[in-house]
């Protein structure tokens, strides 16, 4: 038999008309006969359209379109990669890139939205199966072939041989990138016989599926090994294990057997009173245990409840899946805490030397057979580690003993796996001598019937007249690590044993502990059997690092020199660690300017943005800053903290669904499980928050995980990832030389061209080129809020003097970096021509057509999409009609002098055009760089864009799209830690200041010499509303004559009250000469505002 396929009972079989899989609960069945004929109807289209090797990945849940899909592709001689549906878009974009995937298969209408993303991103094709429904038998498959981007097969099906690789999966280990394994049709034979023949099943047997699919546990155990052997599979409806009604499912099918992991034996256990069908059973003939360690003591009240016997297995993704397990009653006996008798499988406990250890001598787990993988892809290195000596070496710790049953001790690297919470022993240690009278400690695993394994330690105390106790101990411990791994037990001991060399083991610490004192729970997890005859086991590095340093030293990799944020449990110390490593961190008073600087550092700097925030309320704080940042396209990564794994949906100190309240803020969120994931999230997030259009991303660290430590040649790896990473190229898209001469003859036949200079412009560094197509062209431009400065205001075919003329007029309109929202009004009559023409330059495609129809739409980078049109130009020079130029210079020159007649008149109080007009005085006579601008408020920065100059590139900031009030100190911050010594002025209307004006208190303590000017006029828009009622102030008006310079008086910076034109230029030269924080408080007269100007009708 060459393939999986060919396991499996054909029309001719005696059981062709029985159940092969059904949806559990339902008439919902496929016979084997129908079987057979939906997988030869899926796998003739998909035979039309592959080649033999190519990967294919299946992103379906437990279903019978799984089973039907997976049959088809590996009989067509591809490769099936099935992936979790809960994966978020960057995962699929990792896992289906490493797989080299040609294709997704999806269940139509039913598919994840992240994998649909990931899969048009990479322009792979998307198959979808008709859904399998009640009363129909038809399955089917959907190829367009229009879709298919690789060579197509034109001689039909291509038969597997039995070394072609068939399934294709990832397992991950304590480096951060996943391992590819890819198993033959060999290997998922041989494990397939192994598994039929150790549990004896046969076409009178039923099991119900609750294992994933996409694991080898459910894919190996519960379904191929039924299928070929002729048995039925049950599959809950709900796609998944359900403990309500699983004994109602089990009664029903009359299941015989089920396989699963300790976690869903231990709730079913915890339910049996209130679920287990006493009085009707189902008729089980064993149930078996796999994927982690059973505890004794639940096998035993497993069999005692359910009235069968529970078979303990052990298994791995390379050795697809069963390597041991424990027989049936009738062939063997069964040793609870023993994972069994290898099965067809060679086992054996190798030393560190690669030799072969006798019985009860603990060594690493190491097996061979023709079920193990032939070696993980790409990877070199791993596969001469694991593949040492010409066994697969499994990184598990165990023995076998005189009988061949195999008892799992530990991992090498002796993680405590408490609850699936994998707990370094190294990081409890560090804990336990952090206390000031401890001089040595060793932790260590003792199994646990509620959790698996348990942290117990022993300690040296360094003085023991000091009277210090266990609970001394274990208070200190609390505060220092995750309850979680604080140590249940304590043993206080005068010394530890040594080998010759002096070198203390865990194992043996932890048996002469239990010598000694016995131990609270049964048994030590770690053996106590016979280990004075195994050899030493490998030292422990002396160095580790636990999470807060691991993110700090990978953010620095990454480039990443300053963050910002609010510390507190459970981030407090990564903020230290940051600085630490030369990342300036800037602590603010709140979340919300901390994120919003954060998105303004990203846009200035051209990478990511960091902000660093507490758990629950502390994120929540932030998620405007990450919202603001991904509408404006601002590059930012917002780091929170979390609830540990082992409390969540518990009620845990300030625990909150972080990432389903981010989700629709950002690019893409991440949650790290793992201290091992660090560096592929955090890269991953650096790479979404940059690719394509610029945006905000969410990544969360749980508290266990910032607490994990990880030992130095594993921390060396990681950076070695992070450091490959941030130095491989980014490729830039460019238009092509078609879509580059279209663009030019579109201008050169238009009468009254424009240019529109949008922030994306800025932030792509386009000034120069930008500066040289105007030039040339002698193009008018207008340049939006933030798009100010790429070219100089000054410049004489600035076109801003002339907004509504070039807006109404022009016929062909250039749109660099700039979208047709509401600043541009849409692009829509009457603000714009009925017949214009729009050309538009966006890193985004998703951009265009958006609001109007875009007759030339170029996707590309800006600055080296401009130097493409600037040389098209060059070949081929054109001038814009004079009559245009005149039309537009002449509307600017008349507006600027009923502008400029206008900030001549100098009144007291002042209004906005006496203020404006003194700061512009002062501005403009300073030498460049001139200070960066931050402007927000409704006049304020209404009136401050009009006269206010801007002549540099990313000098100006301001609300940007979404008109954001509350933006102006953080983003303040941002400027001057961007440009260390460049001043910087704040121009705060007093409703903005108002958001964050603590954040004075931030800038005093760092020294940033920034200047804060607030135009006060005692409200929103001002303050002469007034109300009827003197208790009830009117909404829009504040205390009248606020003394906000007090504010920055309080903290030590320099503070003016101002009421005239004169002392306004006086306190500003003073302020910037002086080079250090000061607040100026400009009275404005309450009556000169405005609402403003394009948005009354909204309100």
């Amino acid at each position: 038999m060459n393939d999986v396929l060919r396991n499996i009972p054909n029309t001719s079989s005696p059981v062709a008309n029985n159940v092969a899989v059904g949806i559990a609960g339902t008439d919902n069945i496929l016979s084997y006969s129908q079987l057979r004929d939906s997988v030869a109807r899926v796998c003739e289209e998909i035979t039309k359209v592959t080649q033999k090797g190519d990967v294919i990945s299946l992103i379906l849940p437990n279903s019978v379109e799984f089973v039907v899909s997976f049959l088809a592709v590996t009989w067509a001689g591809a490769i099936a990669a099935p992936l979790n549906e809960a994966y978020r878009k960057d995962e699929f974009l990792f896992y289906l890139q490493d797989a080299g995937a040609k294709a997704i298969i999806v269940i139509q209408d039913q598919a994840s939205k992240e994998a649909l993303d990931a899969a048009e991103s990479l322009k792979l094709p998307i198959w979808s199966l008709s859904k399998f429904i009640a009363n129909s038998r038809d399955i089917s498959i959907q190829i367009p072939s229009s879709q298919w981007n690789g060579a197509q097969s034109t001689t039909g099906s291509s038969r597997a041989l039995p070394d072609d690789v068939a399934l294709f999966l990832h397992t991950s280990g304590t480096t951060s990138k996943p391992k590819g394994v890819p198993l033959t049709h060999k290997n998922l034979m041989t494990s397939i016989r192994n598994i039929s023949k150790t549990y004896e099943l046969s076409d009178s047997d039923v099991t119900l599926l609750v294992m994933p699919l996409f694991h080898v546990h459910g894919l190996m155990a519960a379904l191929l090994s039924t299928l070929a052997t002729g048995g039925q599979v049950w599959i809950p409806g709900e796609g998944r294990f359900s403990a309500s009604n699983f004994w109602k499912h089990c009664v029903q099918h009359k299941v015989t057997w089920y396989t699963a992991v300790p976690t869903i034996h231990q709730i079913l256990v915890s339910r049996a009173e209130q679920d287990y069908p006493k009085s009707n059973p189902p008729p089980l003939r064993f149930i078996r245990s796999c994927s982690s360690s059973l505890a004794p003591n639940i096998l035993d009240k497993m069999e005692k409840l359910f009235n069968a016997p529970v078979l303990e297995a052990y298994a791995m993704t390379e050795a697809s899946h069963q390597m041991t397990s424990n027989p049936l009653p009738k062939n063997g006996k069964r040793k609870p805490g023993s994972v069994g008798k290898g099965q067809n499988v060679e086992v054996a406990i190798l030393s560190d030397n690669c030799e072969i250890l006798g019985p009860n001598k603990v060594g690493e787990v190491c097996i061979r057979g023709e079920n193990v993988t032939k070696g993980y892809l790409n990877n070199p290195k791993a596969n001469e580690e694991a593949f040492a000596g010409g066994w697969f070496h499994t990184g598990d710790q165990g023995y076998l003993d005189e009988d061949g049953y195999l008892t799992l001790t530990g991992r090498i690297k002796e993680l405590i796996n408490r609850g699936g919470e994998k707990i370094s022993p190294l990081e409890v240690d560090a804990a336990l001598l952090s206390h000031p009278n401890v001089s040595e400690a060793v932790s260590f695993g003792v199994s646990d019937e509620k959790y698996g394994e348990e942290v117990e330690a022993a300690v040296i105390l360094k003085d023991k007249s000091r009277g210090t106790t266990e609970k001394d101990i274990t208070e200190d411990c609390k505060s220092r690590i995750a309850s979680f791994k604080v140590p249940k037990k304590i043993y206080i001991v005068d010394d530890f044993p040594r080998t010759g060399s002096g070198k203390i083991q865990r194992r043996i610490v932890a048996q002469n502990i239990l010598e000694q004192f016995g131990s609270q729970n049964d048994a030590l997890r770690t053996s106590s059997k016979n280990t004075n005859q195994g050899n030493e086991t490998k030292s422990e590095p002396s160095t580790t690092v636990d999470g807060y340093q691991l993110v700090a030293k990978i953010l620095k990799c990454l480039g990443i020199n300053a963050a910002f944020g609010v510390l507190g449990i459970p981030v407090t110390k990564l903020g230290i660690c940051c600085q630490q490593e030369q990342i300036r961190f800037i602590s603010t008073r709140h979340e919300l300017p901390a994120s919003y600087a954060a998105g303004a550092f990203g846009y200035l700097q051209r990478k990511p943005g960091v902000c660093v925030t507490v758990s629950g309320p502390g994120c929540l704080h932030a998620l405007a800053g990450l919202a603001s940042a991904t509408v404006n396209c601002f590059p930012m990564i917002l780091i929170s903290g979390a609830a540990e794994n082992s409390q969540v949906d518990r009620g845990a100190f300030q625990e909150c669904d972080q990432l389903r309240a981010a989700l629709p803020h950002a690019k893409q969120v991440f949650r790290v499980e793992d201290i091992g994931e660090t560096a592929r999230y955090l890269c991953r997030a650096y790479h979404v928050a940059l690719s394509g259009r610029p945006g905000g991303v969410y990544i969360e660290f749980p508290s266990n995980v910032l607490h994990q430590r990880l030992q130095a040649n594993n921390v060396e790896d990681l950076l070695s990832f992070s450091n490959d990473f941030i130095s491989s190229p980014r490729n830039l898209p460019t238009p092509t030389p078609d879509v580059i001469d279209r663009t030019v003859q579109l201008l050169k036949k238009a009468e009254r061209p424009l240019i529109v200079i949008g922030k994306g412009a800025n932030y792509a560094c386009a000034e120069q080129e930008l500066s040289q197509f105007i030039n040339n062209l002698n193009i008018p431009f207008l340049a939006t809020p933030m798009g100010k400065g790429c070219v100089p205001d000054s410049h004489p075919l600035s076109a801003s003097a002339a907004r509504s003329l070039v807006l109404k007029e022009a016929d062909v309109v250039f749109l660099v970096g700039a979208r047709l929202n509401w600043i541009l009004h849409y692009g829509k009559p009457p603000r714009w021509s009925d017949n214009c023409k729009f050309i538009q330059l966006d890193i985004c495609e998703e951009e265009f057509h958006r609001n109007a129809n875009i007759t030339m739409p170029i996707f590309g980078d800006i600055q080296e999409s401009l130097k493409l049109i600037n040389e098209a130009v060059t070949r081929e020079p054109f001038q814009v009609p004079k009559s245009w130029l005149n039309k537009v210079r002449q509307k600017c020159e008349e507006n600027a002098r009923k502008l400029e007649l206008r900030l001549q008149e100098w009144r007291t109080p002042l209004d906005f055009h006496c203020a404006l007009n003194a700061m512009r005085v002062v501005i403009m006579s300073l030498p460049n760089p001139k200070p960066i601008l931050v402007s927000e408020g409704a006049n304020t920065m209404d009136f401050g864009r009009l006269i206010l100059p801007v002549e540099e590139p990313r000098s100006r900031l301001d609300a940007g799209t979404w008109g954001t009030m509350g933006v102006g100190m953080g983003y303040a911050i941002a400027s001057s830690v961007s440009y260390p010594g460049r001043s910087v002025i704040a121009l705060e209307g007093d409703s903005a200041f108002g958001f964050s004006g603590m954040e004075i208190e931030t800038i005093i303590r760092y020294n940033l010499p920034i200047v804060t000017v607030v135009f006060n006029n005692n409200g929103i828009y001002g303050g002469t509303e007034k109300s009827a009622d003197p208790y009830d102030p009117a909404p829009t008006s504040f205390v009248p004559n606020a003394h906000y310079e007090k504010i920055a008086e309080a903290f030590g910076g320099l503070a003016y009250w101002i009421e005239t034109a004169e002392q306004l230029g006086k306190a500003l030269r003073e302020s910037l000469e002086a080079k250090k924080p000061a607040l100026l408080n400009v009275v404005i007269d309450p009556s000169a505002g405005t609402e403003s100007g394009s948005l009354t009708s909204h309100n």
